[in-house]
């Protein structure tokens, strides 16, 4: 094979490996805002709950 298509080649595997990885990372980052939302009005209720008491 020509050295300027293994680079090309090499080059769209990073890249499209670069796009997977921060695609992952957008989806660790919305799961955890989520989870801390859920976290946050949880607390809230049992300091409400705990408040009426």
């Amino acid at each position: 094979m020509d050295n300027t298509l293994l680079l090309v080649v090499l080059i769209l595997i990073v890249l499209f490996a670069s796009i997977s990885i921060v695609g992952a990372l957008h989806r660790i980052r919305n799961a955890s805002e989520k989870a801390l939302a859920i976290l946050e009005s949880q607390t809230a209720r049992q300091n409400t709950d705990n408040s009426s008491r």
